[in-house]
């Protein structure tokens, strides 16, 4: 069976025994088991860990909070940070936790995923979405239900790393797409990624939306 961390590999075209990770004594305070493991492995890898949101590097970037949790990864604008509580930092694979507040001393923490290693998982999919898989869409437009439909008729739901306002589907994590919802349900905006040009451009005849951003079109500019 794949691990969260072989999804990632396969997506992003990386080898099993590739290792793009930090070196062990470059990593400075104790962290959980699989946090570790993935810094060890993918850690230092740009597309995944980097050009969107961002993982904080061993050596000074990592640290926690006046409320005690390890923060680890912060979002591309500096709002949201996300972090392990310093009580579960014994566990192998604890929960990580969001705080929403932008705000340190203010803080407004919520459960993001149940396993260090699915956040992480999330978060190579955000970040692929976003740039750094080499073909990317997005559109800020609304979603037709129709089309909502024939996603989740036709790409298997990631449910360990999906919410109410954000759902996430694949197909054999060759393709990813990530759908946005508003209170009331409504689908409000969706970003698609792939390292696959034939799959990308599948994607874009079978997908009805209007395209705010297309990766291939730069090509062009």
């Amino acid at each position: 069976m794949m691990t969260y961390f072989d999804k990632i590999r396969h997506l992003y075209g990386i080898g099993a025994q590739e290792q793009l990770g930090f070196e062990a004594h470059e990593i400075d305070q104790p962290l959980p088991e699989i946090l570790k493991e993935y810094y060890l492995s993918l850690g230092k890898q740009e597309a995944i860990n980097y050009s969107h949101n961002r993982l904080l590097k061993p050596g000074g970037e990592i640290g926690f909070s006046q409320d005690d949790y390890l923060v680890f990864y912060e979002e591309n604008q500096g709002v949201v940070f996300w972090g392990i509580k310093r009580a579960d930092l014994g566990l192998p694979n604890p929960p990580v936790y969001g705080n929403y507040s932008g705000d340190e001393m203010q803080p407004d923490w919520h459960l993001e995923c149940a396993a260090t290693d699915a956040f992480l998982l999330l978060m190579a999919v955000y970040n692929g979405v976003l740039g750094g898989l080499a073909f990317n869409a997005n559109s800020f437009e609304a979603v037709p239900g129709e089309t909502v439909d024939y996603i989740q008729n036709t790409y298997e739901e990631i449910k360990e790393i999906s919410h109410a306002t954000q759902r996430v589907f694949t197909r054999d994590y060759e393709s990813m797409i990530s759908l946005s919802f508003d209170k009331g349900g409504n689908c409000t905006g969706a970003f698609i990624g792939t390292g696959d040009a034939d799959l990308f451009d599948e994607m874009l005849d079978n997908l009805d939306l209007a395209w705010s951003y297309i990766s291939s079109e730069d090509e062009d500019l």
